[in-house]
C-alpha cells in the first residue's frame, strides 16, 4: 500500500514503500531527518501491518505524536493524520503516483476505496508543549552492536585529593 508522509513546514518526504521504514538521524535508517537536533539516531518505525498503518517509538528522548497525542509505544496512523517526530511534522497522504500503478481492471485503486470511506478529518498541527520535549540537544548513547563497554576498575581507590584548587579532583589509587 503505498503512502508517503509529507513534510508540513520544511524537509523531504518520506516515501512509505517498504512493509517498515525506519526513521532517525543514523545513516542506516531508511529515511533520514537531519535537519532537526530532536531526531534520535533511530527514532521510530512506520509499519503496514494488515493493511493498516503504524508507528511505533524505539525509545527516542523526544517522542512521536499522532494528532497531538504522544505515542507511548505505537499506535495507529491513518491518512490524513498529522505524525510529528520529534519536532518535525508530517501528514499521512496516499502516494498518488504510485498508486497509479496499482489500478485494478474496476478503475479503483485500495487506497481511493479506503479514503471513500474514511470519515474526514481535523488536522491537528498542534506542537506539542516544550515541556513535553526533554531537551535541546540529543544525549549520545551507544548501540548494542558498537561493542561499547565499560571495563572495570583496575587498583584500588584509596582517596581524593586537589590538584591546588580548581575545583579539579583526582583519584588516587595505590598499585
Amino acid at each position: 500500500m503505498p503512502a508517503v508522509l509529507m513534510p508540513i513546514e520544511q524537509g523531504k518526504p518520506i516515501v512509505l514503500d517498504k512493509p517498515i521504514v525506519l526513521v532517525g538521524r543514523h545513516p542506516d535508517c531508511d529515511a533520514v531527518i537531519l535537519n532537526s537536533r530532536k531526531i534520535s539516531r533511530k527514532h521510530c518505525a512506520v509499519a503496514l501491518v494488515n493493511n493498516h498503518f503504524v508507528v511505533r517509538d524505539l525509545g527516542s528522548m523526544n517522542g512521536v505524536w499522532v494528532n497531538g497525542t504522544r505515542v507511548e509505544n505505537q499506535a495507529p496512523v491513518n491518512f490524513g493524520d498529522e505524525l510529528m517526530i520529534g519536532d518535525v511534522c508530517f501528514l499521512l497522504e496516499a502516494d498518488k503516483a504510485a498508486a497509479s500503478k496499482l489500478k485494478t481492471a474496476g478503475g479503483k485503486t485500495p487506497f481511493k476505496a479506503q479514503l471513500a470511506d474514511a470519515p474526514a478529518r481535523k488536522k491537528a498541527l498542534v506542537a506539542p508543549p516544550q515541556s513535553e520535549l526533554s531537551m535541546e540537544f540529543p544525549v549520545p548513547i551507544g548501540d548494542d552492536d558498537d561493542g561499547f563497554s565499560v571495563p572495570p576498575p583496575s587498583g584500588k581507590a584509596v582517596g581524593m585529593d586537589t590538584d591546588g584548587g580548581d575545583d579539579e579532583f583526582i583519584l588516587l589509587k595505590k598499585d
